[in-house]
């Protein structure tokens, strides 16, 4: 995943809105313990509020990391070539995954099974069966799991090259040119965006179930992918991120305004489509389901335009942690779930509250996975390419450089 804002004009909003969205992954998996939603494992009581605090960031969350991830290609192809960016994102991704399967992955596959009785030997006797190549679904111990996000993004930069390079073309760049000026003069059109999504929910949503799998996931391809070109061309003109920042506060209101209303819908009677795992195919189309899956797509929208804009206006600096941060996601994402179903499994068993436990859990999963980052991976050339980051010595120039023109 590319580091974000290396332009002439470096939008450090959008570096502070990747580090806090990845920072979420702490709080809302370890959320996923707590509430009544599917997961590897549970706690044996729940909380209704933490689920209710999850559904807002539901919404959102996952399609602000694709955004956000496809302003960071927007930022990496100023540099490079179709060639040099597809090399790049090979051992940037792809070989993050194909470790993760491998590594990262099987110990949380192992936890699972001991938690539900379906493996009692040590972790050194479950190992092997991960080269039996039998696929997690099927019964078997090879999974992307929670990786399935960079799958995804491995795809979606190949899929999104030839778009990619269009748009930075002379008749591309006349195009762009004629939205931004359409979007400077009226800047609340940005909201529209949130119509294709409206026609994803209500077309594919209802028969196509989010899997993480890949090849039947139509419904995630199309809103995913869609957010992702959505932050390629956003990043790709400073104009529209500044027509984001000056709508802000009207994306605030309509967030906070669409949300309320939205959460009348929660407290009507049953309906399937509310629920975080609902029943497919969903069925018939009724006036409140139209009425729902419109307000929940402008009101994700809503959120991710005013989450960005707030950031572009209030967090426009830089800081040694900012720089320590951008680099250290990434692997931070690879590894924190793996970390915390280890934590996870004993704690849950503990005779404590879900607050106590909850804190504990997301505490633990962080200093841990920090300590490895830190320790394990940061300074060392192997695990730096297995966990996707540059090599140290592009770091290393890149600080001679700065200190030349410095002495200069």
């Amino acid at each position: 995943m590319e580091t974000l804002a290396k332009t002439a004009t470096r939008q450090y909003g959008l570096d502070w809105v990747r580090v806090s969205a990845f920072s979420l992954l702490i709080f809302y998996h370890t959320g996923m313990f707590f509430v009544t939603w599917d997961f590897h494992f549970k706690n044996p009581d729940t909380s209704k509020s933490m689920e209710l605090w999850m559904l807002f960031m539901n919404q959102w969350r996952l399609p602000l990391l694709f955004l956000i991830s496809g302003a960071g290609v927007s930022f990496a192809l100023k540099k490079r070539s179709g060639w040099q960016f597809t090399k790049e994102r090979f051992v940037r991704l792809f070989i993050p995954i194909v470790f993760g399967m491998l590594v990262v992955v099987p110990p949380q596959i192992y936890m699972e099974r001991l938690y539900k009785h379906q493996f009692t030997g040590s972790y050194l006797d479950f190992y092997p069966s991960v080269f039996n190549f039998v696929p997690y679904p099927e019964g078997g111990s090879l999974s992307w799991h929670h990786l399935w996000f960079i799958v995804y993004l491995f795809f979606y930069c190949l899929i999104g090259l030839p778009l990619f390079l269009y748009l930075r073309k002379p008749d591309g760049q006349r195009l762009m040119a004629k939205v931004t000026s359409f979007v400077q003069k009226y800047p609340l059109s940005l909201f529209l965006l949130a119509v294709p999504i409206e026609v994803y929910y209500i077309t594919l949503y209802p028969k196509f179930e989010i899997t993480h799998g890949l090849t039947d996931d139509w419904f995630n391809h199309a809103f995913s992918f869609t957010m992702f070109v959505y932050g390629y061309i956003l990043a790709l003109q400073p104009a529209l991120l500044e027509s984001i920042k000056n709508i802000r506060k009207v994306s605030l209101i309509g967030g906070i305004v669409s949300f309320l209303t939205m959460l009348v819908f929660v407290f009507m009677p049953y309906r399937d489509y509310i629920t975080f795992i609902p029943k497919f195919p969903i069925e018939p189309y009724d006036a409140s389901f139209l009425v729902y899956f419109t307000l929940k797509s402008f009101n994700l929208w809503f959120w991710i335009l005013a989450i960005i804009g707030y950031a572009l206006h209030s967090l426009n600096f830089s800081n040694r942690f900012l720089t320590y941060a951008n680099e250290a996601v990434y692997p931070f994402y690879i590894l924190h779930q793996s970390v915390m179903l280890v934590i996870g499994y004993y704690i849950i068993q503990w005779n404590v509250g879900v607050i106590p436990k909850f804190f504990l859990i997301a505490v633990g999963m962080f200093v841990i996975t920090a300590l490895i980052y830190e320790f394990g991976i940061r300074r060392w050339k192997l695990t730096r390419v297995l966990f996707g980051l540059k090599p140290q010595r592009e770091k290393l120039a890149k600080a001679v450089s700065s200190a030349n023109l410095t002495n200069a």
